[in-house]
């Protein structure tokens, strides 16, 4: 690493997440935690790339083939990594890792699992993954383009989700969601700000008195991409996830295609703590 920068230790925490999601969830994780690097050394997200792969296949040779994981079963995966200040190498201590697996099965049963695929599977895993991508391939995989052998068994799932800000909401129709026509009304312009370090893009959503009113995100997921939005409005704040009908370049170019589909959407109401606090979030990912 470059003079001044010294060994990171680190834990990463998957949350409690569907199995399906749990391989996007940990490198986009990973991503975030180490992003500060990222800006220093554009490099070195070849890294990220790399390392969330390598573990990334140990935990579905532990989860799918071993535990007989469903997709829609949640996990929880927490694991130490160092960041080594010699060579810009991410190195996961297996030691500590633990995986919560809601079926239930017994931790007994789940450890038993974890230590003979680290016995058996490890050398030959990291032997794999020994070199990092290219920087195009890396770019590429952060922004879910690539999908890996993790995520295309997940989107065999029959019932498809949507993982958003570290929570999980089933995609339903239209007409079973909670609605705020009102608020939908309240969409006049739709603007870019800016692009975060994942690839994806974040716009401001204004009233038609050019009023602020809240933000909309556009991330990458699973070889496409997918909205988040958020208004607050007199006290109040709603929330909307769904498909991306677009790229993110035209979003960009044309934004009024956004303000199109959010206008179309529907909302459900949150708190206005937590729309705040996810606002906040999404703001420091912008480059």
């Amino acid at each position: 690493m470059s003079e001044g920068t010294e060994r990171i230790e680190n834990e990463l925490s998957t949350g409690l997440v569907i199995a399906g999601a749990y391989a996007n969830k940990l490198r986009r994780t990973l991503f975030a935690q180490l992003r500060d690097l990222v800006k220093k050394n554009k490099e070195f997200a070849r890294e990220v790339a790399r390392a969330s792969g390598e573990i990334n296949r140990l935990l579905y040779i532990i989860l799918v083939e071993n535990l007989g994981c469903d997709k829609g079963d949640v996990v929880r995966i927490r694991v130490k990594y160092v960041v080594d200040p010699s060579e810009w190498r991410i190195k996961w201590n297996y030691d500590t890792l633990r995986i919560e697996y809601f079926k239930r099965q017994p931790d007994e049963k789940v450890m038993e699992v974890v230590k003979k695929v680290l016995k058996e599977k490890l050398a030959d895993i990291q032997k794999q993954y020994r070199e990092a991508p290219t920087s195009e391939e890396a770019e590429k995989i952060l922004r879910g383009e690539v999908k890996t052998p993790e995520e295309e068994w997940a989107e065999e799932k029959e019932e498809k989700t949507l993982e958003v800000m570290g929570s999980t909401q089933p995609i339903v129709k239209e007409a079973e969601k909670p609605v705020a026509a009102d608020i939908r009304n309240e969409i006049a312009t739709v603007d870019p700000i800016g692009e975060t370090l994942m690839g994806g893009a974040i716009f401001r959503i204004a009233s038609s008195r050019g009023e602020n009113i809240g933000i909309a995100s556009l991330e990458p997921h699973a070889g496409g991409w997918i909205i988040d939005a958020i208004i607050i409005k007199e006290g109040k704040a709603f929330r909307a996830h769904l498909k991306a009908q677009h790229n993110k370049e035209e979003y960009m170019s044309k934004p009024d295609l956004l303000a199109d589909e959010l206008r179309k959407s529907s909302f459900i109401e949150i708190s206005k703590k937590d729309a705040e606090s996810i606002i906040k979030a999404k703001m420091e990912e912008i480059t």
